[in-house]
């Protein structure tokens, strides 16, 4: 017994002495900012915050305490990350989640979406919604009881419910998902929300096809475009560590493989976009214009950011930007206000396009209406939100 006992104030004490020996090495690194921050603060609560947020962003081996964290979780079974923060489903694969108690009213996002409509000065203008699919597929995912469900695909079916009320066109992609060939398992990445670049090239040919069939929009050569024996394929195996696993370390998560996915045709662009004060302007082939290529060449951390791959398409996310494709003059006009899901495909949709205009209205101050009606000759105005996203965050149209 008295062993026992020995061996857990072994333990402890060795815990201890961790945490206190991390805790000195943190603030004795990060002295000169610390000092500079509780110098700026005008109280004490405001104070301790900054320190908190100073040693939380520069914390010494802070991806190696993470993995080893992720590590212990690992090893004891758990499915649940940071008090549920991040979750792991039965097959792996890593989600944003949160405890709902049914699907979201949706009817005032409706009724903005329908005043958005209304307001495009173009009555030429077709409006419709592309739904993504969320990473719960019904009749593949699966989580250990207790975990939280978010309801998020229950809302998505009453927001369209209530978009056909409202004589709104849309397109589900999750209905015709089954019949894309893709194995539910390679639908989305297992460590990030997004869904893989292959399933987005899928969404660009049912796209295609969908517009055909609700507005008989003939798109020249579509066979061609949507077939991938005209594409490069690049795979970079176990390159790219998503959103959550940067949460919840390597060791908990895994890496996933990053397929890049451009023309073999010829192709010839132009390319602007900005986010607050940066701006980006490029022209060229798809792969030098709408690529950039210096994420995929990344050779640090899995954990910076500059590694990761799903970015490197449209140079990442921006509060907007203009594609224009020189060798389609006269090929229809999009302008997609849109979440992270429509930036590979948008970039592939460009291929039969004239211009494409994204605005993403998390990171766009300005009126989407009064910048839908600067532009000309508009023939599709499409909004893209995934489920998830089906809040006030993103229906910001004024």
């Amino acid at each position: 017994m008295n062993r026992y006992f020995t061996r857990k104030a072994v333990t402890a004490v060795c815990f201890s002495i961790t945490i206190v020996g991390d805790l000195i090495t943190n603030v004795i690194s990060n002295s000169d900012s610390l000092r500079q921050r509780v110098k700026t603060e005008d109280s004490l609560a405001s104070a301790i915050n900054g320190v908190e947020e100073v040693i939380h962003e520069n914390v010494v081996f802070r991806n190696g305490l993470m993995n080893s964290f992720g590590y212990m979780q690992a090893l004891m079974g758990k499915q649940e990350v940071n008090c549920f923060e991040v979750v792991q489903d039965q097959n792996g694969h890593l989600h944003y989640t949160y405890f709902g108690v049914g699907p979201k009213d949706t009817s005032q996002l409706v009724e903005k979406l329908t005043e958005y409509k209304d307001s495009i000065h173009n009555a030429d203008t077709k409006f419709v919604y592309l739904m993504t699919p969320d990473k719960v597929i019904p009749g593949y995912t699966m989580f250990d009881l207790g975990l939280p469900y978010h309801y998020a695909n229950e809302t998505a079916d009453l927001f369209l419910e209530n978009l056909s009320a409202k004589n709104i066109n849309y397109v589900d992609f999750r209905e015709t998902m089954e019949q894309s060939g893709i194995n539910p398992s390679d639908l989305f990445y297992k460590t990030d929300h997004n869904w893989k670049v292959e399933t987005a090239f899928w969404a660009f040919g049912e796209l295609l096809d969908q517009l055909e069939n609700q507005f008989g929009e003939m798109f020249e050569q579509k066979e061609y475009y949507t077939d991938i024996t005209n594409y490069n394929t690049i795979q970079y195996t176990n390159s790219f560590l998503g959103s959550m696993a940067r949460k919840t370390g390597i060791l908990y998560s895994g890496v996933d493989d990053f397929t890049l996915i451009y023309p073999k045709f010829q192709t010839d662009y132009s390319y602007k976009a900005s986010i607050y004060n940066y701006s980006i302007e490029t022209k060229g082939r798809f792969e030098q214009a709408l690529i950039q290529l210096d994420m995929l060449r990344y050779h640090g951390g899995k954990y910076d950011d500059e590694g990761d791959k799903y970015e490197s398409y449209l140079y990442g996310t921006k509060g907007i930007a203009h594609i224009s494709n020189k060798l389609k003059p006269d090929a229809p006009k999009v302008l997609i206000v849109k979440d992270s899901f429509m930036t590979p495909l948008a970039s592939f949709l460009s291929t039969v396009c004239s211009d494409i205009y994204l605005v993403d209205p998390r990171y766009y101050n300005g009126s989407i209406i009064e910048y839908t009606n600067s532009i000309d000759d508009l023939d599709y105005v499409m909004v893209s939100f995934t489920p998830q996203n089906l809040s006030d965050e993103f229906f910001k149209f004024n």
